[in-house]
């Protein structure tokens, strides 16, 4: 774990003014312990910025972390080092000002390919995907908007829930509606890259949706059926808006 350790940049520093830090988290390394002192981003940030510890979040072993991404996923984590700059983040967030964005490489997937549990998206989305599936366009948009319920062994894995999902689907979903804009763009090579925000998220939200409309991101063991081991997981959290700030890889 050491060796990740070394891989975490600091891409901003907490001042006094901006009470905050924003990590490059390595893959392969947890936003958050599951109990003190685990190896994760934040058991490393609070050795860096002993002051996160005087910030009271949702989970009192969480402290400041404002949000998590996945183990597998590299990118950026916010973390708050002052108790005021946590609770006007956190306002932030629930009034959709606080927005992640994600790119990915995509693999493309036939619908009959897809696992269990994956509803059929609307035909408007389908029309629009159409598009890029027929390479009658080069570039596609579309917002994808459900509940989530947990699935699979364990519940790993999340499904998108709508209205034709069926009642046992219903009664297990999430009460809100979670949305993710995404961009689709075939590259020269033929690849399929995604650009995707979001200004709530749910466990996985933007790797389900993508395989849900059948371009789940390419070697997600989770989501993506034709993953092998010969190939990477490409899939990286590379920007923060909030308070008229924005932060990048």
């Amino acid at each position: 774990m050491t060796v990740l350790y070394e891989k975490i940049k600091v891409i901003h520093f907490p001042t006094e003014r901006e009470p905050f830090a924003i990590l490059d988290k390595p893959r392969g390394l947890p936003s958050a312990p599951l109990k003190e002192g685990d190896p994760s981003a934040l058991t490393w940030a609070l050795e860096k910025f002993p002051e996160i510890k005087n910030v009271v979040g949702k989970k009192k072993i969480e402290y400041g972390l404002v949000h998590r991404i996945d183990t597998e996923t590299r990118g950026l984590l916010l973390v708050a080092c002052s108790q005021k700059f946590y609770n006007e983040i956190i306002a932030e967030q629930t009034n959709g000002r606080f927005i992640k964005s994600y790119e990915a490489e995509c693999r493309e997937v036939e619908e009959k390919d897809l696992a269990d549990g994956f509803t059929n998206v609307s035909f408007n989305v389908k029309k629009i995907l159409n598009g890029l599936k027929n390479h009658t366009a080069n570039e596609i948009s579309v917002v994808l908007s459900s509940r989530f319920r947990p699935y699979g062994i364990k519940n790993k894995e999340v499904r998108p829930v709508i209205e034709s999902s069926g009642k046992a689907a219903v009664k297990k979903a999430s009460e809100k509606k979670y949305s993710t804009s995404v961009m689709l763009a075939r590259t020269k090579a033929g690849t399929v890259e995604a650009t995707c925000s979001i200004a709530e998220g749910y466990r996985h939200q933007v790797r389900c949706h993508l395989a849900w409309i059948g371009f789940p991101v390419k070697n997600d063991r989770l989501y993506d059926p034709h993953a092998s081991n010969g190939e990477d997981f490409s899939f990286t959290a590379v920007s923060l808006e909030f308070l008229g700030l924005k932060f990048s890889l």
